[in-house]
């Protein structure tokens, strides 16, 4: 029998239509892969050519478009500055839910332009399973990103106050703040920006605000150079400005002994808050001129974050590699005998990975240290947290990052300002931070000579316009010292740690800082 008498045999039929059944089935199932990859594609092969050319020009005009403002503005910048614009977010967001409908759509019109009533059922049903998958692979990151610019948009309408820099605290303050413009550089004209970082230690268990950490962020906008001055919490007789209402019950200073510290001028000007009439945040109005009049600086912005935000951020971004100088108790106190009590954990000596709650300790303990050390610690802390924070984990976990900065940070950053901010941040990144820490190596906290704190921070500021002959006189001065031993004891066994204390605190690099 010939080659086309078996072909016209029912079986040879059979066999052709069965070849015939499988390339239609392999044709299918790669145009419908092409129109995922590249919607529109597969189009091209079937029937509706037409409208995949059409959805092919729209894309290519897209990626053009796209294309131009990334090499405008490079891909981080660009992208960040639709991330700060709430406006931009929603459009971001609309448009992707449209432009996704469209690309699924091409996608099971691919698969029904190239379906053959040669095919079989099965063939049909694991086409129609293939089709799904695809539809899926593109659904859930459009619908993450999605989920992602809404979530941004309600952070910058909850986080960051709108329109113009509206300050949270105290009125007739707006004009005072350094904000930026609206040129290629927004920040040509302001020699310096000062941000105030507030930690607080506000939670469900404890009552009013106390203002654990005070550290000032002091940015030069033309290069993004950074310095950072840390005030002790327990810095005695602390001035109000005169535009304060506290000013009138503590003209000489916030001085009643060892109660009177910074960290108590929050909780004391919500205490006497009939005083303060058109204040929006007694506290934080407070603090700020306080911070004010001991540093010589005009504090342009503030933020707030409290310990449970502190806490959860760090277990957000994956925790922190430290290396801890010595065995650090969480909570315990030391007894008129001398006896450590209360102890519920240790944070061992040596380099290890801390979660949250062990990184906020690191940051608070001062049983077996004081103040001063723990101010130490926050400055390698701080350090850390910048160095290690992974773009890639931090995205990952936007929606946690998210509601943190939600639930537990405040700042007056106004919304309209978030792309300056933004060209500003990039700054930083590539600049140097440089750190100095206020402590009773370089200071008297119990005696302060507030003159000599403001030549300090000038100095570090402008250090080519210093003249060394007109630095001030410190009433008071502290040499240096050493920790010593200190006993503690656990229930069974008894041991001692030793500490010793740098001899003095400058001015130094953050990266340097532990």
């Amino acid at each position: 029998m010939s080659q086309e008498d078996r072909h016209n045999t029912p079986l040879g039929d059979r066999a052709r239509r069965r070849v015939m059944a499988q390339r239609a089935t392999r044709r299918s199932a790669s145009l419908t892969l092409a129109t995922t990859i590249i919607p529109g594609s597969g189009l091209l092969k079937t029937r509706y050519r037409r409208l995949g050319a059409l959805i092919l020009i729209l894309l290519v005009l897209g990626i053009v478009a796209a294309a131009g403002v990334i090499l405008m503005y490079g891909p981080t910048k660009a992208a960040l500055a639709v991330a700060v614009r709430p406006v931009a977010l929603l459009v971001a967001a609309g448009t992707l839910v449209f432009g996704g409908l469209i690309w699924v759509w091409t996608i099971i019109l691919t698969h029904r332009g190239t379906v053959t009533p040669l095919m079989s059922a099965s063939q049909r049903g694991g086409l129609r399973v293939w089709t799904a998958v695809l539809c899926v692979a593109v659904v859930l990151p459009l619908g993450t990103i999605v989920r992602y610019s809404l979530i941004q948009r309600e952070i910058l309408g909850s986080l960051f106050v709108a329109g113009q820099t509206e300050d949270t605290a105290e009125p007739d303050r707006t004009a005072d703040v350094a904000r930026p413009g609206i040129g290629l550089d927004p920040w040509e004209n302001i020699p310096r920006v000062n941000m105030l970082l507030i930690g607080s230690d506000a939670g469900d268990d404890r009552i009013g605000v106390r203002t654990d950490s005070m550290i000032i962020a002091s940015i030069e906008p033309s290069t993004g150079n950074t310095l950072m001055f840390s005030l002790p919490r327990n810095l005695e007789r602390v001035p109000f400005p005169k535009t304060n209402p506290l000013y009138k019950l503590y003209p000489k200073g916030y001085n009643c002994g060892n109660e009177c510290l910074l960290n108590a001028v929050w909780a004391e000007a919500v205490a006497h808050k009939e005083l303060f009439k058109g204040y929006r945040n007694p506290g934080l109005a407070t603090v700020r001129g306080v911070i004010e009049e001991i540093t010589g600086l005009k504090l342009d912005y503030t933020t707030v974050v409290d310990l449970k935000g502190f806490e959860e951020l760090v277990n957000a971004m994956g925790g922190v590699v430290v290396n801890v100088a010595q065995d650090l108790p969480i909570g315990g106190k030391i007894t008129p005998s001398g006896q450590l009590v209360g102890v519920t954990g240790w944070i061992r000596k040596g380099t290890q990975r801390l979660d949250g709650f062990d990184a906020l300790w690191f940051a608070r303990s001062r049983v077996l240290s004081d103040d001063y050390d723990r101010m130490r610690r926050q400055r390698c802390l701080v350090g850390k947290i910048l160095d290690q924070a992974n773009p890639a984990l931090m995205l990952q976990r936007y929606p946690e990052l998210a509601r943190v900065a939600k639930d537990n940070i405040q700042t007056d950053v106004s919304a309209s300002d978030l792309p300056a901010w933004v060209d500003l941040v990039q700054r930083i990144k590539g600049a140097s931070i440089r750190s100095l820490t206020f402590t009773s190596l370089n200071i008297d906290p119990s005696q302060p000579n507030f003159a000599t704190i403001r030549w300090m921070i000038y100095s570090a500021i402008y250090p080519n316009l210093v003249v060394p002959t007109a630095t001030p006189t410190k009433t008071s001065t502290k040499t240096p010292t050493t920790k010593a031993t200190s006993t503690r004891t656990s229930t069974s066994t008894k041991s001692t740690t030793t500490s010793t204390k740098p001899t003095t605190d400058i001015l130094v690099d953050l990266k340097d800082a532990c």
